[in-house]
């Protein structure tokens, strides 16, 4: 079945459990949660579909990290690639590469072409690690579809890469206030200067910790070591990342979305959860058609085109079942490829590391996510122990990503918060 007809089948679902919404009861409601179950596994059944599609179109067009210095530029256009990049690029993409990888991860053994990649290793020029070319492109990519699939800041904020660790300072400007004026004849030109600033993105290290496997394991052709390695580096590294993106204080790891917006300028990106007052509850357990307005009409026009509502997926379960005053629902499930489900009009995505509808919880978050923008270092580094776990017949590895995340423009965002009491 294709992922056309599977969105049919989902939007005709969808369709009836808002229709049980006009009449509900206890059966009805068992019927509903049903039904949510029956569209949440078609959803889960159209990504992987679609998804294997996007994978393997970023595969084909994958673009390798830049080489240049961090502030000189975030991309790296084939024009600008030297001969040697370009044989390091190929060299990863192939299947003769992939293989001597596997082959690498079961034996520890280099193998010609992954030797040969060696030596195109910047180690000489102080830009990176050589272990770090060694993972080919289709394993780093799937990783990084991993990641982005565990939570929903890489699927949303801007990411760049740069070749180095070294501080990036990224300009930022303020001219919100200021305005031109009328002019009279002879009359002088008046100066008004912006206010200027800086974000400075720092590079902090994320381990996935090791992961042991029993060397029968390594030795066992059927075993696909890449894969469960991809799962396991994904799960743990996407955990740690999006939690850190998420609520990071800045300390040793990214200064955190919330705490970022919710700080600003003495709390005025803060709304105030006023409850769902269609079903009775209150403003510390709920959250109505009203805060959604609410929160949309806080944030400032220019940042609402593409502006989008992340919050963790408890939430989204409850609003799914709101309706407005003329008794249309908020959701709006999508029948089109590549067109996201909607909330109140506006594009949605989970993350669990966002609090729960809750006394004082930040449940809510509304606004323009690549205004924060997720630094990453080169790419991901693996390595292999060899002999360390030996004594228990194991072989150990482990991936490390040098990451940041800093928000650029906190005006771009509104959250919402519940009362205490």
């Amino acid at each position: 079945m294709t992922s056309k007809e599977l969105r049919l089948q989902r939007k005709k679902i969808c369709n009836d459990m808002n229709s049980l919404l006009d009449a509900w009861s206890p059966e009805n409601a068992e019927k509903w949660q049903r039904m949510d179950k029956d569209q949440k596994a078609l959803e889960t059944q159209i990504q992987a579909i679609e998804g294997t599609a996007v994978l393997a179109t970023e595969l084909r067009n994958f673009t390798a990290p830049p080489q240049r210095q961090p502030g000189s530029e975030f991309a790296s256009p084939p024009s600008h690639r030297n001969a040697s990049s370009e044989r390091l690029l190929e060299l990863r993409s192939s299947e003769d590469y992939r293989q001597q990888f596997d082959q690498y991860l079961r034996s520890g053994d280099h193998g010609s072409l992954l030797n040969e990649v060696r030596t195109y290793s910047p180690m000489d020029e102080g830009t990176g690690t050589g272990g770090q070319y060694l993972i080919p492109i289709g394993f780093q990519k799937e990783l990084e579809v991993r990641l982005k699939a565990f939570g929903g800041m890489r699927r949303n904020c801007r990411i760049i890469n740069t070749a180095t660790g070294n501080t990036l300072n990224w300009p930022t400007m303020d001219d919100t206030a200021n305005s031109g004026n009328w002019l009279s004849i002879n009359s002088a030109v008046s100066q008004q200067n912006p206010a200027f600033g800086q974000v400075a993105f720092t590079a902090n290290l994320c381990s996935s910790q090791q992961v042991l496997i029993p060397v029968q394991l390594m030795q066992d052709s059927a075993f696909d070591v890449q894969q469960f390695l991809t799962d396991a580096f994904g799960i743990r590294i996407g955990r740690t990342v999006n939690n850190g993106y998420t609520l990071g204080n800045g300390s040793g790891a990214p200064n955190g979305i919330v705490p970022s917006v919710y700080g600003y300028n003495s709390g005025s990106n803060i709304v105030t959860a006023r409850g769902d007052t269609q079903s009775g509850n209150t403003e510390i357990n709920s959250v109505g058609v009203n805060d959604l307005a609410n929160l949309i009409a806080a944030l400032d026009p220019a940042y609402r085109p593409g502006a989008k509502f992340m919050a963790n997926q408890a939430t989204f379960d409850f609003m799914r079942r709101l309706k407005d005053s003329l008794g249309r629902p908020l959701w709006e499930a999508s029948i089109a490829q590549g067109v996201p489900d909607r909330i109140f009009g506006y594009e949605y995505d989970w993350n669990q590391d966002m609090a729960q509808i809750g006394a004082s919880a930040y449940s809510l978050l509304f606004g323009q996510m690549d205004k924060y923008v997720i630094r990453d270092v080169l790419g991901f580094t693996m390595v292999r122990y060899n002999e360390l776990y030996m004594p228990n017949h194991q072989v150990g590895f482990q991936a490390y990503l040098r990451t940041d995340g800093q928000l650029i423009q906190p005006a771009a965002f509104r959250i919402l918060q519940h009362p205490l009491s």
